[in-house]
């Protein structure tokens, strides 16, 4: 088509599923290629194209006169930038945050629907958790958001968390100091900008891994080559460029490659040790150089950089060969395996806090998400008791609901004459020393580190959570619903919960460890494992004068083979013969049967047939002089893995 593409890598459409993007100079001849090549797709594949979604791009200098050509050769419409192509903004110049609205829009009105409206805390934390999985994240890895765009989301998700049915309330923490792992004190939430430069990492993995049209036109573009590569771009470069190049000053050393061809960089590509040997001063003129320069006559010529490299290295090169038949394997240091994933990169560059064990005992499948949640408020300081709302500045008087004293965190959860009855009754039943004073997290450490049994989900921690999230369900029920204080219907609900829990199935014995005499004060009786005692197996010979036949099928399900093996031993256990082969059978029935009749024909005598499915013989087998026996696949094992053979 003849346009301008300031690039060696031409690219002259581009199609993704039922849309193509085409490029042209736009003169009278290449609208015409493109119009007879639409016509003889349409003819051809029977399909129309839809004139009224298509349309044409031209820059906006082009005249009206220009634009009447094109659209009269064409038959479409114009398009202005900016647009929007498969999801994603199309425009000219530096980013507007207008065009991230409709984006915006689609996340405020999942939110304000009315389903949000009834939902729990933690319920409102799995929408969130869904929200940020399920958004058109492709897009950042396509363009970078203004930070005016992502905080305006992430002032919507942290509003969204902390109010209630259209109301507003106190918002108890900002949206980044709630986007730390679980482990250390926050909810599992992800911060855009982090995403953005986990995806950047990636961007710049598939850049440097994946052999494609789109990696292929960016080194051709900019002039990437490993030796040469800086980290930096000039002023004129594109956004991805300059993106890539960023992403590539973090991400280069944490790629290591496994030489195949030893098409890599020698000298600026990590693949013998934890660092380039660039560190070494390549000499002039061969800092260019790629593994395979090395390797000549499948050795190594490497005399003349003894001098720069260190010899413990130069010996370790020695170890490794290059072969034409493999490809250069790239492994991505952050995983077990070697394989580039999301969540390493994330962990990478996000923002790290303090480990805080408290934090990752209060998430379990067996507590609630939302007392999961008011837990870790409570931990937080952010419930507002009393004298929490009077340090925001309100005016109020205090009043505990238990005692008429002032309620203040500790007061009202550990100190209060009406809760301590229902702590100790709970320690003294589970043998716990509550400490004489200090906070609440020092009260559920004594809970926690109780037992050296005491792990997540346990009925140690389980009791104290409990506890105080039914002193808080009382306290509201006292003050807003003018019900009396009554410290035993706290005991009871406790109690009740953990017997529905044992109901539900999600309090299992092993919740019970070094406790379970305990599990029947709360109505939990468990049903004692059945106690497999071993058995022992043997081949046992025939009688006298009798042989006895092992045979066994096998089948492997993805490939669809079928094999049988066989053995026959005499009454001394002496093996006359064995054998395996492969099985043309559609059912273990036949298999089995196919298998007996092959033994019997190859032995010709009178046997003892003992197969792994008993039934089987029974009902096929009468017209043998034999007797079936049925010892099971562990007293077959010769049989079962001559099968196995029989299948290869």
């Amino acid at each position: 088509m003849h346009y301008l593409a300031r690039c060696p890598v031409l690219v002259p459409h581009l199609a993704f599923a039922d849309d193509i993007i085409i490029f042209s100079n736009g003169t009278k001849s290449s609208l015409k290629r493109i119009t007879n090549f639409l016509a003889e797709y349409e003819q051809c594949s029977g399909q129309k194209v839809n004139s009224s979604k298509s349309g044409f791009i031209l820059s906006a200098k082009a005249s009206l006169s220009r634009a009447n050509v094109v659209g009269g050769a064409l038959g479409f419409s114009r398009i202005r930038l900016p647009t929007k192509y498969l999801g994603m903004p199309l425009y000219k110049g530096p980013k507007k945050s207008f065009l991230w609205d409709d984006l915006i829009s689609k996340i405020a009105a999942r939110m304000e629907g009315w389903e949000a409206k009834v939902l729990s805390p933690g319920g409102r934390i799995t929408i969130l958790k869904s929200i940020l999985t399920s958004m058109p994240l492709y897009l950042l890895h396509v363009i970078v958001p203004p930070k005016t765009v992502m905080c305006r989301i992430e002032r919507l998700f942290n509003k969204f968390l902390w109010s209630s049915k259209g109301q507003k309330r106190i918002h108890w923490e900002c949206w980044e100091d709630l986007c730390y792992p679980i482990e250390e004190g926050g909810l599992g939430m992800r911060r855009l900008k982090d995403l953005v430069k986990a995806m950047s990492l990636k961007l710049w993995w598939r850049f440097r891994t994946i052999n494609n049209l789109w990696s292929n036109f960016m080194k051709s573009k900019y002039g990437y080559n490993s030796a040469s590569f800086s980290g930096g771009a000039s002023i004129h470069d594109s956004p991805i460029w300059k993106r890539l190049s960023k992403a590539g000053r973090a991400c280069e050393d944490l790629i290591r490659w496994k030489v195949g061809c030893g098409k890599i960089n020698f000298w600026h590509d990590i693949w013998v040790d934890d660092s380039a040997l660039s560190r070494y001063s390549p000499p002039i003129g061969e800092s260019h150089l790629l593994v395979s320069s090395y390797w000549r006559d499948n050795t190594w010529y490497l005399d003349h950089v003894r001098s720069i490299i260190p010899n413990e290295i130069v010996d370790s090169l020695y170890l490794i060969a290059v072969s034409s038949t493999r490809v250069d394997h790239p492994l991505w240091t952050l995983t077990a395996n070697g394989g580039f994933t999301m969540y390493s990169a994330w962990n990478r560059v996000r923002q790290v806090s303090d480990r805080q064990p408290i934090f990752s005992k209060i998430w379990h499948a067996s507590i609630p998400l939302k007392i999961s949640f008011f837990i870790w408020r409570l931990l937080n300081d952010f419930i507002p008791v009393d004298t929490r709302i009077q340090s925001k500045g309100i005016c109020m008087v205090s009043k505990c609901h238990g005692c008429n004293d002032i309620e203040s965190l500790e007061h009202l959860f550990l100190f209060c004459p009406s809760v301590s009855p229902v702590w100790n009754f709970f320690a003294s039943m589970f043998s716990v020393s509550l400490p004489v004073d200090g906070s609440i997290r020092h009260w559920l450490s004594a809970w926690f580190l109780s037992g050296d049994y005491v792990s997540e989900g346990h009925i140690r921690i389980i009791i104290p959570i409990f506890v105080l999230w039914f002193i808080w369900l009382e306290r509201n029920d006292a003050k807003h619903r003018n019900m009396s204080f009554y410290p035993d219907r706290i005991r009871w609900k406790c109690q009740g919960k953990i017997f529905h829990l044992f109901q539900a199935g999600l309090l299992k014995r092993r919740n019970w460890k070094g406790d379970m005499k305990l599990a029947s004060s709360f109505g939990c009786h468990y049903v004692l494992d059945q106690v497999y005692f071993p058995k022992m197996v043997q081949w046992i010979k025939p009688k006298e004068h009798c042989f006895k036949l092992n045979v066994d099928g096998s089948f492997q399900g993805r490939s669809a083979r079928s094999g049988g093996g066989g053995i026959l031993r005499d009454w001394n256990g002496n093996v006359s013969f064995y054998f395996f082969l492969p099985l043309k059978a559609k059912s273990a029935l036949k298999q089995k049967f196919l298998l007996y009749i092959m033994a019997c024909v190859f032995a010709k005598i009178e046997v003892l047939v003992r197969c792994g499915s008993k039934w089987m013989l029974y009902r096929l087998l009468i017209l043998f002089k034999t007797d079936a026996l049925g010892p099971g696949r562990e007293g077959n094992q010769v049989a079962d893995h001559l099968a196995a053979l029989g299948t290869k």
